[in-house]
This record gives structure tokens, C-alpha cells and sequence, in this order.
């Protein structure tokens, strides 16, 4: 037989599968014409009792004193549950190829038997037929009860996915079974499992878009108000360094008003004399305030007066424009 039957998944299966195959070191077969096992034929005609009995014992019902003392014993139980029965076709082509499992399946064998199938060989459960059929195939396909599906899918749940012949689940044979509408109830519950899934998934997801957008805008609000606060010391500095630089002017232009008050050539007129007079009356006022600036500036005060340009008291200016105004009128 083609070790197809036992250790080949489907081609369209994810190479992780591969691992979950019921490949064995050696394959046994048998011809089901000719040396077909005990054991499958128990099955075949559902002698239930006798399988399990068997199963437990080695032995069979018609196993004689005799056949036990001098024949040749029967293959043990785990050798007979993995051996492939094979149906040949009139020019030897396979008709079809199952181990013991599938045949149980096959014939709706009750839970216990199908347990202890398991028991004695667990790989059967993943070994796929001739037709890329694996039990739960046959499950579906003929009606299982209950409690044999539910234990097939428990031990293989990756039956579930895998598809046979012509594209099929497990689930797509239901409709050829005794129990057709057990497909459309399964289908009911999936559809609706799917729907409910979806409905929590975008549940969860505008939950946490909301979140998302929440944490945005209490970022952004948090942003703002720094932002402003920082605008607002910004203004009241612009606002002190305006009224600095108006302080700064008004003291400035104060200054240059004085000096022009007082600096002007008052010396061009009629009164010779009494310009003379003014300007020395001048001079003296300012001469008394450069003196007055002098010792506040050695005291560390700040004199209103003393404004200049060349850091010199402006009596000194006066001094040396009068000095210099005298010797124009003497020459």
C-alpha cells in the first residue's frame, strides 16, 4: 500500500501539520480478500462485545485450549489496530485503504470502542484514508454519535481544517449523513460564534479608539495650556521691555532737553553782559550738580542729572564750551 494513507496530509495544509501526520517507522498492510485482520472483520460486523474483549485480552471468542497450547496466537492488539486493510479492484488498483478506526467510525461503533481503538493506537486519529478521509470524516459522514465526534475532535482538534477529496470538511459531509440537519445546526452555531466574535472585536476596537482619542485630546488640552501660559509670560515681558524702553526715552529726550536748554549759544547777543552772566549763572548750577552726581556715583547712588555720552558730568561740557566761547570773543 502507498504510505500515503498513513503519513501525507493534504498539499494544501501548513507545513506545521506535518508534525501531526500518524507517520510510522514501518507500515503494516493486509489484502481484505485474502488476510484481512480479525480485528477489522469484528468490526465490520459489529461484534462489539468480542472488540473490547479482545481489545482487553489478546484473545478472541473462538480461541481454543488448543490454538492457545500449540498454534500461533493472534497478533496482539496494537499491532492489528495499525494495520491497513487494502480492497484491490480487478486490475489491482486500491478501491479504498482504512485502518481499524475508520471502519468503526464507518459502522458507528459506541464510544467505548472507539476509546479504546484510541487507547491502543493514538496515531490513528490524525491518519487520513485513500480519499484524504480522517476519522472525523467519517464521523460526519455516517452520523457518529455525539460522544464519539466530540472525543474525535478532542483528541485531533486540527481535524476541523483539514480537507479531503474535492475540497471537503469534515463539516461538508454532514449533508450526506442520516443526520443532515446536525451540518446546518453546527453551521447555525459557528456563524453565530463568528458574528458574536466580531461583534466583541469591533466592541473592544471602539473602546479602544476612544481611549486613543481621549489620551490625543488630553494631551492636546495639556499642550494648549502650556502653550498659552507660555504666550502669557511671553506678552508680560513684551509688556515690561515696552514700558522700559518708554521709561528709557522720556529720561533720555528729558536729558537731551536740558542740554539744549542750557547749551545754546546765548552768547550772540545784545546784552553782552547779561548772557555772560547767564551762562555763568549756568555753570555754577551745573558745576554744583556735576559735583553732586560725582559723590553719588562714588556713594553708589544714581544722580537724576548726570546723563552723558562720554561718561562726563555734564558741568564739564559747559565748562570747556564756555572756555572755548571766551577765547572766540577775545580774539
Amino acid at each position: 500500500m502507498d504510505p500515503f494513507c498513513c503519513d501525507q496530509l493534504d498539499d494544501r495544509d501548513s507545513a506545521s501539520d506535518a508534525s501531526l501526520t500518524c507517520h510510522d517507522d514501518s507500515i503494516l498492510e493486509c489484502d481484505y480478500d485474502t488476510q484481512c485482520t480479525k480485528l477489522y472483520k469484528l468490526i465490520e460486523s459489529k461484534q462489539w462485545e468480542e472488540v473490547l474483549y479482545y481489545i482487553d485480552t489478546g484473545k478472541f471468542y473462538d480461541t481454543s485450549i488448543f490454538t492457545s497450547l500449540f498454534g500461533k496466537e493472534p497478533d496482539p492488539p496494537s499491532v492489528q489496530a495499525r494495520t491497513w486493510v487494502t480492497a484491490l479492484d480487478e486490475s489491482g488498483d486500491v478501491r479504498w485503504c482504512q485502518l481499524p478506526l475508520h471502519a468503526a467510525v464507518t459502522f458507528r461503533a459506541p464510544h467505548s470502542v472507539i476509546e479504546k481503538l484510541l487507547q491502543i493506537y493514538p496515531k490513528s486519529v490524525r491518519c487520513a484514508d485513500d480519499q484524504d478521509m480522517l476519522p472525523l470524516h467519517y464521523a460526519f459522514r455516517f452520523g457518529a454519535e455525539d460522544d464519539v465526534t466530540a472525543l474525535l475532535i478532542e483528541k485531533f482538534p486540527q481535524a476541523i481544517g483539514k480537507r479531503a477529496v474535492k475540497d471537503r470538511l469534515p463539516l461538508d459531509m454532514a449533508q450526506y449523513s442520516p443526520k443532515p440537519e446536525r451540518g446546518i445546526i453546527i453551521d447555525y452555531f459557528i456563524e453565530n460564534a463568528v458574528r458574536n466574535a466580531k461583534t466583541k472585536w469591533d466592541s473592544e476596537y471602539q473602546k479602544l479608539m476612544t481611549g486613543v482619542k481621549n489620551q490625543a485630546d488630553t494631551s492636546l488640552k495639556h499642550e494648549l495650556v502650556s502653550s498659552r501660559k507660555k504666550l502669557r509670560e511671553t506678552e508680560k515681558q513684551l509688556v515690561e521691555a515696552r514700558e522700559e524702553m518708554v521709561t528709557v526715552r522720556s529720561g533720555g529726550a528729558r536729558g537731551e532737553r536740558i542740554v539744549a536748554a542750557d547749551g545754546r549759544d546765548d552768547c550772540v547777543t545784545p546784552n553782552r553782559k547779561s548772557s555772560n552772566r547767564k551762562i555763568k549763572t549756568s555753570l555754577s548750577k551745573y558745576e554744583s550738580v556735576a559735583e553732586t552726581a560725582g559723590s553719588s556715583r562714588a556713594t553708589g547712588d544714581d544722580h537724576p542729572y548726570t546723563i552723558t555720552t562720554e561718561d562726563k558730568p555734564i558741568g564739564s561740557r559747559l565748562r570747556g564750551l564756555f572756555s572755548k566761547r571766551k577765547k572766540q570773543q577775545q580774539n
